[in-house]
């Protein structure tokens, strides 16, 4: 039985029994909430509480009584044995029975029993009927013979003040056993204890451990619109910017990296910066996939924005629009220019607007000249005679039909009617008129003729007049005798005096003419029909014309065909070749080509290389050579590399670079992490000969610092520096420079008697001549008796406009 005062020599033990049991194995990490002392597993909270409920029953036996044997003894008749007593050892003496204690002169029960009536009977008393008093809070009262235990509850251990509440957190602590698991706080409580999950931790499906809070999945602070990312830790979060973004005061801002790695589309095109990232896209003007670009012709794809009233003509890299003649604008907007509105066109009579252009319009009566701008009279009497049936006479815009005389105008002002003179006085002839179309004549009788007035009759008796009355020749025979003859051609009539032409043609010798006759009055030609031409030596004979001429000694037998000789089939027997000679070559007879220099073969197709195309390469012009895809050069000597060697490499074999120090790639493409010059201000070398700046520093090395406007500004001309702070200049102070310190000059103003002591300041401040900022200080000092009154010039420099 362990006593009530032996339990801290008990605690002892257990503390030094527990450090010896082997060390229970830590929870998983990741669990939270609350962990009661029972939830444990089994293995490890049992091994706790197994020793602590044994070392609680040891302790418990306190109190716990001697079991007496229950004796009932007849009591010793009266004055026999003193008090109760009784006689022991066969009546020889007295004394108490067995079980029972002698206290003075009676006999008592020991403890836990008590004596019923006179019989010396001792009852178990049953310590446990007052509830909770006797083993006091937090335990059990059980009741033995004799005595009674208690029990302390579990979570409780018997100490000197009776059931004393367990400390299992600190036991563990002491003991090295874990009473919670890991990221779990243990929680004393009376009896027990409760584990609580760590903050950013939760308790488990298994209601045992503590696993992590994923916060990503739910907390809004990160602000992802800005380019922040979460990423979960152990019991918290952090926010940290994606990829392609950097942390800028209270979030991320995107890494241009265009402008921090220049040639990072070196050899690619042109670098375009998007939000996180970069690509690599060809220039503007150009189509590919940034690697390998070529010209977009933006006029035959369609993606210029001209105007429909342009011309598109495309460029390298770009293209250009130009309105059409008769519009204005800037080519992508073009609008009609109404030419008729300044100077009516320069139109000589009217002028009317076109879509492009315009037209100019000339009255009835003319016509547009060349110019297209004046106009000209139409005569209009060259076409059909005006359709006056006699004579036209054009006028400025128009005509006017008159008629010869003899006639006279019909009223449609375009006909003209004969005039009957014979009606009027006989036409004023002698003896006979004879109206015509447009006059008339006087005729006489035999053999009368008309006399010089050709109107009266005469007789004829020579030559003289009226040449005889003859039509050509006029011989007189005799007195009187007048003869009349014809010209060659001609054959007198029969009235003897007129001639009539000959038609020499008319006969079968049709005038000598080989082929056409032709009569003329008097005379006749010869002419040739259709495929032939009049000989030079004989007019009347004729020769075939062939075209083209016949050549090399061919003859024309007929028209357009020529006898040739041997070797000249070709037209006009010329030289013919099939296939025909290129490239400026002659033919010449048989079928053969005069080629010129730098080509051969039968049609002159074949260039000459003087020098031979190597590697697969072919001769296509004179001293030009066709290579494949892998060589280059005049003469396909150089191999090339596709792509091209990046980064200064050279190409020494077919896609095949030799790249310069540091490079590294199949096209040199690899940079290297080296810098000449060692990066400043604590940048980094982040390529060959590139450095990443710390906040606050920029240029090649990072040797040039970021100045921002300062926050207020500076005053009186400072200038602003580094780290938002103020350079002031001579006569300033101040975080901003907007004090004024430095006196120039010092004039007494005044010196009168004073009335109070103080002293007073006041500023004045002007932009004076030259840029000089003059700041006036007046300053009154009133000490004892005299008043001092002077000013303190300063000169500062004038901020500029806007500052």
């Amino acid at each position: 039985m362990i006593l009530p005062g032996e339990a801290p020599l008990v605690l002892l033990s257990l503390l030094a029994l527990l450090s010896c049991v082997e060390t229970l194995k830590p929870t998983p990490s990741g669990s939270s909430e609350v962990l009661k002392a029972g939830e444990l597993e089994p293995n490890k909270a049992g091994i706790l509480n197994n020793l602590i409920d044994n070392i609680i029953l040891g302790l418990e036996e306190t109190g716990q009584g001697e079991t007496a044997p229950e004796t009932t003894v007849a009591p010793t008749p009266a004055g026999l044995c003193p008090g109760n007593q009784v006689l022991l050892g066969g009546e020889q003496s007295c004394g108490c029975p067995e079980g029972l204690v002698l206290q003075g002169e009676n006999c008592t029960c020991r403890s836990g029993f008590i004596l019923q009536g006179k019989t010396l009977h001792c009852q178990d008393t049953d310590e446990c009927e007052g509830g909770a008093e006797a083993c006091g809070p937090h335990a059990s009262c059980t009741n033995t013979v004799g005595s009674f235990l208690c029990r302390c509850q579990r979570g409780f251990l018997m100490g000197p003040a009776g059931c004393e509440d367990v400390d299992e957190c600190k036991l563990a602590q002491v003991t090295g056993l874990q009473a919670c698991s890991e990221h779990a706080v243990c929680q004393n409580t009376p009896g027990s204890f409760s584990c609580a999950c760590d903050e950013g931790f939760v308790l488990a499906l298994d209601g045992k451990n503590c696993v992590d809070v994923d916060e990503c999945t739910f907390e809004e602070q990160c602000r992802r619109e800005l380019g922040n990312v979460c990423v979960n830790t152990p019991g918290s979060y952090a926010c940290s910017c994606q990829t392609g973004f950097r942390a800028h005061q209270h979030s991320c801002v995107d890494v241009d990296e265009c402008t921090e790695i220049p040639d990072v589309c070196a050899g690619k095109g042109v670098c375009q910066n998007s939000l996180g990232s970069f690509h690599c896209a060809c220039p503007l003007g150009f189509r590919g996939n940034g690697t390998h670009c070529e010209d977009d012709n933006e006029c035959a794809s369609g993606k210029h924005g001209c105007d429909t009233n342009a011309r598109c003509g495309n460029v390298i890299g770009s293209y250009f629009c130009q309105c059409y003649q008769g519009f204005n604008g800037d080519g992508h907007s073009c609008f009609d220019v109404d030419e008729c509105s300044l100077n009516n066109g320069e139109c000589q009579h009217s002028c009317t607007n076109e879509a492009g252009g315009y037209q100019c319009h000339c009255q009835e009566g003319y016509r547009l000249e060349e110019s297209g701008r004046n106009c000209t009279d139409v005569n209009e009497c060259v076409v059909l005679n005006g359709t006056c049936s006699q004579i036209c006479s054009n006028t400025e815009g128009s005509f006017l039909c008159s008629c010869r005389p003899g006639f006279q105008l019909h009223v449609d002002q375009r006909q003209c009617v004969d005039i009957d003179e014979c009606k009027l006085q006989n036409g004023g002839c002698s003896h006979g008129c004879l109206n015509m179309l447009g006059g008339h004549s006087c005729e006489c009788p035999g053999p009368l003729v008309l006399d010089l007035d050709n109107k009266t009759c005469v007789n004829i008796t020579s030559c003289s007049l009226r040449n005889g009355g003859c039509d050509q020749v006029c011989t007189e025979r005799t007195e009187g005798v007048v003869e009349c003859s014809c010209r060659a051609g001609w054959e007198l009539s029969a009235n003897h005096r007129t001639c009539q032409d000959i038609d020499e043609c008319a006969d079968f010798t049709r005038g000598g003419c080989e082929q056409i006759c032709e009569n003329h009055p008097g005379s006749f030609n010869c002419s040739c029909s259709a495929g032939y031409e009049g000989r030079t030596d004989d007019r009347t004979r004729c020769q075939p014309v062939c075209e083209p001429p016949c050549q090399n000694y061919g003859v024309c037998v007929s028209p357009n065909t020529c006898h040739c000789p041997p070797g000249y089939p070709g037209p006009g027997c010329s030289a013919m070749c099939s296939p025909p000679c290129a490239h400026g070559g002659t033919c010449m007879r048989w079928n053969t080509c005069l080629c010129p220099p730098g080509w051969t073969g039968p049609s002159c197709h074949t260039a000459v290389c003087e020098l031979p195309c190597s590697n697969g390469g072919r001769c296509i012009a004179p001293e030009t050579c066709q290579c494949s895809s892998d060589y280059s050069g005049p003469q396909c000597l150089t191999p090339t590399c596709t792509p091209t060697c990046l980064n200064g490499g050279h190409c020494i074999d077919v896609n095949k670079c030799i790249c310069p120090k540091g490079w590294q790639g199949a096209r040199c493409q690899i940079e290297p992490v080296l810098c000449e010059k060692k990066c400043k201000n604590g940048g980094v070398c982040v390529g060959h000969n590139r450095c990443k700046c710390a906040s606050g520093f920029t240029g090649d090395l990072c040797e040039t610092a970021l100045i921002e406007p300062c926050i207020p500004p500076c005053r009186h001309g400072a200038t602003c520096t580094q780290f938002n702070t103020c350079k002031c200049p001579e006569g300033t102070a101040g975080q901003r420079c907007e004090k004024l310190t430095c006196p120039i000059v010092t004039t007494t103003v005044s010196t009168t008697r004073a009335v109070r002591q103080g002293v007073r300041e006041s500023y004045v401040d002007r932009c004076g001549p030259l840029g000089v900022h003059l700041c006036t200080k007046y300053r009154i000092n009133q000490a004892r008796v005299y008043v001092q009154a002077y000013k303190v010039g300063y000169k500062i420099h004038c901020p500029q406009k806007g500052e």
